[in-house]
């Protein structure tokens, strides 16, 4: 009996947790293979009918190009913002450090949704302040339609999302930086060394595992990334910035087509668990380093 007492107590938390996320998965992985419309409801099983339609539709093609550009370059772009503020977060100087730190984290605790409003209003043509910051300093004459025009919209989420997640790289850097022996500086300038080649010989050999985790795992987030895109161009225009996830809200509550949808949402299921898998090996290295 006092065995079994465990799991007893955890059976409502496992109960609870099918439910929420186990069933939704089933049904999803269900829906997949069969068709299924808000319009004309639930039909026959189809196979892998759905699965091939969204593969045939150059949407799709577009979307993992447009998805694989916004997690990749944002990931890269927020590791190496979050590399400079640590480097220099790391100098210690005085309290302005302590305020630059504090104000450097305030992104990475907004919600997507608020950041994601934010940089619209940011990035509007015409009351936006990036544009009046633009035309006061001479650079254009009139305000830039930045998440309008299809050459820009994606490089403007892509700035928003580097704005929120460089924080997080920031503070994981940093607690690396601090763990560096300064004994190892000291011995280096013993040999002559100057600051590019402490950076390059010391800092950079001791950030390589971090900064493995941290681009796995901003791709990993950025991939599953809707609330950004979403709130700020809705994957146009002209389907610019549409990103998978997006795409499977477009294919399910847009073209009421829920099979072709949950068909998209498994293939990105398969696609973040190869990444997470990715993840957890080079974790579990880095834990054996």
């Amino acid at each position: 009996m006092k065995k079994s007492t465990p799991y007893l107590l955890l059976l409502p938390a496992l109960i609870f947790t099918f439910f929420v996320l186990g069933y939704p998965l089933i049904q999803n992985l269900v829906n997949s293979f069969r068709e299924v419309s808000l319009i004309r409801g639930s039909g026959g099983w189809t196979g892998l009918k759905n699965y091939a339609g969204v593969v045939e539709d150059p949407l799709f093609w577009l979307s993992f190009r447009n998805t694989l550009v916004y997690a990749v370059s944002g990931t890269v772009i927020s590791v190496l913002v979050g590399l400079g503020c640590a480097v220099l977060l790391n100098e210690r100087v005085g309290r302005i450090t302590d305020i630059a730190g504090f104000l450097f984290t305030i992104p990475w605790v907004l919600s997507p949704v608020v950041a994601g409003f934010a940089w619209k209003w940011l990035l509007n043509d015409r009351f936006g302040i990036i544009n009046y910051w633009l035309i006061q300093a001479g650079l254009v004459k009139e305000g830039i339609t930045w998440l309008g025009d299809p050459h820009t919209a994606l490089a403007g989420v892509i700035v928003a999302r580097v704005w929120q997640f460089f924080p997080f790289a920031m503070v994981m850097i940093l607690a690396c930086l601090q763990t560096i022996p300064d004994e190892e500086y000291e011995a280096a300038s013993v040999d002559g060394a100057g600051p590019l080649k402490k950076f390059m010989y010391i800092t950079l050999p001791h950030l390589r595992s971090v900064g493995a985790v941290m681009l796995l795992l901003g791709v990993i987030w950025s991939f599953n990334d809707f609330n950004m895109v979403f709130v700020m161009t809705r994957g146009g225009p002209i389907n610019s910035s549409m990103v998978l996830p997006v795409l499977v809200r477009e294919y399910s509550f847009v073209h009421f087509d829920l099979g072709k949808g949950s068909a998209l949402s498994v293939m990105v299921f398969v696609m973040l668990v190869s990444l997470s898998a990715l993840y957890l090996r080079v974790l579990a290295e880095r834990e054996h380093v």
